[in-house]
């Protein structure tokens, strides 16, 4: 509003007649100036706090509230819990683990009855009853690979991120879980060949017992074989980022490569057989020695080393590139 004067004329905002000070403003805070300085009308002056940049006249500064989680922090164990409740809230992963147990279970169990129907002096009763796990290991590479590729194929694993910015830290809590969870369900599935098997065998006057040489620690290993297997595809997941190319690399590896072999020179295959992974692995679960393999423990030790390859070339990648 315009300001009269002693003439009685109108007076532009900001007029001060001589001898009286300038009206203040109290919605700009200060004084009305000249065109273009602090004071003006529609401009803060710079010394209020609403003279900063992006606030609006009579608009107060926004103070943050407290955290709301003031106890959390991106720890390996906060990353544990939370890969823990994803694996296992996810429907899939049920239905993947319970196929596992059918087709290892159900496929020993039928080859145990073959086994003891023509029982050969060589024969490994031990091993049959766990031959289930050729098989059912196609399973387990599936639910290695999903367990990191279904996050980058739906975008969650930015999520993942965000809650646990240590890229590190986030993939070898997942790879904790997955190991985890595959022993268990390895455990599940040799123990529980192995006491079908000895019962079906028992019928036939084949005495197979835990207490027998190498047997508890062959059981054992088909556990431990199931959770290598999970962790090589969870690695070549985590080095492919993307479901089917991870699933198809790690059946490669297990089979394919295997089959391969097969096809080269005598001399050549004796000497390469026993250094792939299938082979190498899979003497765990063994009680006789053969000739030209490696030691159980020895060839575990390779298979091993094999998920241990990916699992670093994993880290390699998620820690080079974005999500």
């Amino acid at each position: 509003m315009s300001t009269p004067s002693q003439t009685g004329q109108p007076q532009p905002p900001g007029y001060a007649a001589p001898g009286r000070q300038a009206p203040q403003n109290p919605n700009f805070g200060g004084q009305y100036g000249a065109p273009g300085q602090p004071g003006q009308p529609g401009q803060p002056n710079q010394y209020s706090p609403q003279g900063q940049p992006g606030f609006a006249p009579n608009q107060q500064p926004a103070i943050a509230g407290p955290d709301p989680f003031p106890q959390a922090k991106a720890t390996f164990a906060t990353a544990l819990r939370s890969e823990w409740t994803k694996i296992r809230t996810v429907r899939s992963t049920f239905w993947t683990l319970l196929i596992t147990v059918v087709i290892t279970v159900g496929l020993g169990s039928l080859i145990a009855v073959g086994s003891s129907s023509h029982p050969a002096p060589d024969d490994d009763f031990t091993a049959n009853s766990m031959s289930g796990l050729f098989f059912g290991q196609l399973v387990i590479v599936v639910f290695g690979a999903m367990a990191i590729t279904a996050e980058y194929s739906t975008g969650m694993i930015r999520t993942s991120l965000t809650s646990q910015p240590r890229r590190g830290t986030l993939l070898w809590a997942k790879a904790t879980i997955v190991a985890a969870v595959a022993l268990a369900i390895g455990l599940i599935c040799s123990f529980a060949s192995f006491f079908i098997a000895s019962a079906i065998y028992s019928g036939h006057h084949i005495h197979v017992s835990l207490s027998d040489p190498g047997v508890l620690r062959a059981v054992v290993g088909g556990g431990l074989y199931m959770a290598v297997t999970a962790l090589l595809a969870f690695g070549l997941g985590a080095l492919l980022r993307h479901t089917a190319g991870a699933i198809t690399s790690g059946v490669g590896v297990l089979f394919v490569l295997f089959i391969l072999v097969q096809f080269l020179p005598h001399n050549w295959r004796t000497d390469i057989s026993k250094w792939i992974p299938f082979n190498a692995g899979l003497q765990i679960i063994t009680t006789k020695p053969q000739s030209d393999m490696l030691a159980p423990w020895t060839g575990f030790g390779v298979f091993a080393a094999y998920a241990a390859v990916a699992l670093i070339g994993g880290a390699i990648v998620m820690r080079s590139k974005d999500a």
